[in-house]
């Protein structure tokens, strides 16, 4: 078993557990952390193939004596609203959930997101673990402690709560359907882009074959590196944003999956390292990211719409708008940039 430890020196760490096997056939003392008072467990799940490793989850639970409850949610963004959390309140306030107790999310990045915000806020601050069940979630969404819903923008209400354990099974991970392994490559290569050449090589020799064991191992490790070295996104993180300030506005202005505007967003943001940095992998990185089965444009969207949606972005500052550009493979610079950029790296992508 992989374990992997995110936190600060002298700190709680967040505890990450990698092995085959550990979500289709739970050990509930895996996946449940022991803390004294500990009666309760609440878990958050979407429909589908999620749910029934959940209600599985929940029979391992029962069988060491506590509780425990499952509630579906909506799948993807319909999740992450303040209108799905409060009816999350209203139901953990049924089960007399207390501070002692644990919230469990299972399933795709916006159910951990939204797990995450809920045991951020309800009580001021509820233990939570999560249990992705897909590889966008299982290497971003659920590492590194940030929680939120969308309001007019991608997580612009949230907070940082980290979980006390992370639960990743390759195998779940293995079964799922070739669209969401292609999606969740995005967030993998760009965790390589940022500080694992060897992770990009494994994807240029491989292509969308590549063992994911090892894409999952060695993803988590980049991410936990960094978070451990900045827990709150005051400084060095926020390298961990590449591709996703265009991207996020692709998301919202397109309403596409989260992976495949990363994925163009990293062509943006590709283009703005050419002219800022002086990074030479650009089109390397573009032929990497259309071998992989996502997209590298978005043609037909309005220059206006997306940048409206970036305005927005949370990595905004009084300098402006600030983007995570690359120096070169495996090392990553955040700076502001001036209109011109935005534009060219917007035109890059096809959107005028």
């Amino acid at each position: 078993m992989d374990r992997i430890l995110v936190g600060p020196a002298g700190a709680p760490a967040c505890e990450i557990l990698i092995e085959e096997g550990l979500v289709d056939d739970p050990d509930a003392g895996l996946v449940v952390p022991p803390r004294d008072g500990r009666t309760r467990i609440a878990v958050l799940t979407q429909p589908g193939r999620p749910a029934v490793y959940a209600r599985s989850l929940g029979r391992a639970v029962r069988d060491t004596g506590l509780t425990a409850e499952v509630r579906v949610v909506p799948d993807r963004d319909a999740a992450k609203t303040l209108a799905t959390a409060e009816e999350a309140y209203t139901w953990l306030n049924g089960l007399a959930l207390t501070r002692d107790d644990l919230i469990v999310g299972v399933g795709g990045g916006a159910v951990t997101d939204l797990a995450g915000f809920v045991g951020a806020t309800y009580l001021r601050g509820v233990d939570v673990v999560y249990v992705p069940t897909t590889l966008l979630a299982a290497v971003d969404a659920a590492i590194g402690g940030k929680t939120g819903v969308n309001i007019g923008g991608k997580n612009l209400v949230g907070a940082f709560h980290h979980p006390v354990r992370v639960v990743i099974d390759p195998g779940v991970i293995a079964g799922l359907p070739d669209e969401l392994i292609v999606e969740g490559t995005a967030e993998a290569l760009k965790a390589g882009l940022v500080g694992d050449p060897e992770l990009v090589a494994l994807y240029e020799t491989h292509g969308i074959d590549a063992p994911l064991d090892e894409v999952v191992a060695r993803a988590v490790r980049v991410k936990a590196g960094v978070v451990s070295a900045d827990f709150t996104e005051q400084g060095t993180r926020a390298v961990l944003n590449y591709g996703h300030t265009v991207g996020h506005g692709v998301e919202m202005a397109a309403a596409l999956p989260h992976g495949h505007a990363v994925a163009i967003g990293m062509v943006a943001a590709g283009r703005a390292s050419e002219i800022v940095t002086g990074f030479t992998g650009a089109d390397r990185q573009r032929d990497l990211i259309g071998l992989l089965g996502l997209p590298t444009a978005a043609p037909g969207l309005a220059a206006s719409t997306v940048r409206s949606f970036m305005a927005l972005d949370k990595k905004r500052s009084a300098e402006g708008l600030r983007m995570t550009l690359l120096e070169t493979v495996g090392r990553a610079t955040v700076t502001a940039v001036d209109d011109a950029t935005v534009r060219r790296a917007l035109e890059a992508v096809g959107i005028t």
